[in-house]
C-alpha cells in the first residue's frame, strides 16, 4: 500500500489542525451546539473563506477539485474536536448529489454552498424503512408533486433547499425543494450527539426542479460512500483525542499515592484503546489506497463495520476510565462517546455492513 500524501494535502491539515487547536476549544465547541442555529455562523464563513467549502468541488466554480482523500483529512481533524458545523450535510451529501447530476442549473448552486451563502440538506433515508437506499415510498407524480416523508435530514433547520431522494415512475430521482415550499412541514431537533437533524413531510409539494432522473440510485451510492469515508475519518480523530485526554487525566490522577496511569490493569487497557485507534487508521488508510472500485466498495462496507465496533470502545473505555467524571456534561470525553456511538449508527449499522461486506 503506498499513500502519500501531497504538500498541499499537508497545508490543509496544517490549517484546520491549527484552526481547532486555537479557534475551536471544549467551550466554544458547546456555545455553537447551545446556539440556536447549532453551530455557528462566524465558523462557517470562515471555512468558506479559507477555501475548506470548495475542496471537491472543480475549479471552475472556485473549488480545489480535491477528492474523497481530500475530504478525510479534515474530518480526521474535525473529529479531534467534535466540530458541529454541517460541512457533511452541505458539501458531502448535497453537494455530492448535484456535482454528480446532470442539472442544468448546478454550478449557482454549488457556487452558493462553496460561498457558504446558502444551505442544502439531503433526504433521502424514511421512517421504519430500514438503510437500503432503494426503500422508498416518497413519490413524485405525474403532475411534478411531492408526496412522502422523509426522516433523519442532517441540518435539516438550517436549510435553504431540499434535495429529495423518490421514486418516479419505476425509476428513482433527486429533486429541489425550497424550505418555503407549500406543502412542506418541517420538525426539528437535536440528534444525541448535538447535531441539528430534522422529520420533512410532502403533502403535493411542488419542488423547484428536477434535479436528475436517470441514474439517481447510483448516485446516491456514490455519495453515501464517500460520507460513509467521511465519518470514519471523523471517528479516526476523535478515537485518537479519546485515547491522549484519557492519558493525560490518568497520569494527573491520584490514587494511593500513585498516578492512575501507573496501575498496569489500565495501562492494558489504554493500550487496547491505542491498537483499536491505529488498526481502524490503517483500514481507512487502505480504503483510500485502493483504486479497484469493486474492491474498493467492499471495503468501504468494511470499514463502516469496524469503525462502529472500535469506535463504541474506544469511547466506552476513556468515559469508564475518568470515572464519574467522564458522563458529566462539562467534560468533553462524554461528548466524544456521544459522537462515536451516532457514527456507530449514522448511514447503517455494523451488522448492516457487515452483511454488505459478505454479499459483495
Amino acid at each position: 500500500m503506498n499513500l502519500n500524501f501531497s504538500d498541499e494535502q499537508n497545508l490543509l491539515r496544517d490549517s484546520v489542525s491549527r484552526f481547532c487547536t486555537s479557534d475551536y476549544d471544549f467551550e466554544t465547541r458547546m456555545k455553537s451546539v447551545n446556539s440556536d442555529s447549532g453551530f455557528s455562523k462566524e465558523h462557517w464563513k470562515l471555512f468558506a473563506d479559507l477555501g475548506w467549502l470548495a475542496v471537491p468541488f472543480d475549479e471552475e466554480l472556485g473549488g480545489l477539485g480535491g477528492d474523497v482523500l481530500d475530504l478525510s483529512i479534515l474530518f480526521e481533524e474535525f473529529g479531534k474536536s467534535i466540530v458541529v458545523e454541517p460541512y457533511l450535510a452541505n458539501v458531502v451529501l448535497a453537494g455530492g448529489v448535484l456535482k454528480r447530476s446532470g442539472f442544468d442549473k448546478k454550478d449557482e448552486y454549488l457556487s452558493s454552498i462553496v460561498s457558504g451563502e446558502k444551505q442544502f440538506s439531503l433526504a433521502n433515508y424514511e421512517p421504519e424503512k430500514g438503510y437500503n437506499l432503494e426503500n422508498i415510498e416518497t413519490v413524485l407524480d405525474d403532475k411534478g408533486l411531492l408526496s412522502g416523508s422523509k426522516s433523519t435530514v442532517l441540518n435539516a433547520p438550517n436549510a435553504d433547499y431540499f434535495i429529495v431522494f423518490s421514486k418516479k415512475g419505476d425509476d428513482f430521482c433527486f429533486s429541489l425543494v425550497s424550505k418555503d415550499a407549500e406543502g412542506l412541514n418541517l420538525k426539528s431537533y437535536k440528534t444525541y450527539d448535538g447535531f441539528v437533524s430534522g422529520e420533512l413531510t410532502f403533502k403535493n409539494c411542488k419542488p423547484e426542479a428536477i434535479i436528475q432522473e436517470k441514474d439517481a440510485l447510483s448516485n446516491l451510492e456514490e455519495v453515501m460512500k464517500d460520507a460513509i469515508v467521511c465519518i470514519s475519518a471523523e471517528a479516526v480523530g476523535a478515537m485518537e483525542k479519546c485515547y491522549r485526554l484519557t492519558i493525560e487525566y490518568t497520569q494527573q490522577r491520584e490514587q494511593f499515592g500513585s498516578p492512575l496511569s501507573k496501575f498496569q490493569a489500565l495501562q492494558h487497557r489504554m493500550v487496547d484503546m491505542f491498537m483499536e485507534t491505529e488498526y481502524t487508521k490503517s483500514f481507512l488508510l487502505k480504503v483510500l489506497a485502493t483504486e479497484d472500485k469493486d474492491e474498493k466498495t467492499k471495503l468501504i462496507y468494511g470499514l463502516k463495520n469496524q469503525i462502529s465496533k472500535s469506535g463504541k470502545l474506544v469511547g466506552e473505555e476513556a468515559v469508564q476510565l475518568h470515572g464519574g467524571m467522564g458522563v458529566t456534561e462539562e467534560m468533553s470525553v462524554g461528548h466524544y462517546l456521544k459522537r462515536l456511538m451516532v457514527i456507530a449508527n449514522i448511514f447503517g449499522s455494523a451488522d448492516f455492513y457487515l452483511q454488505k461486506y459478505i454479499n459483495s
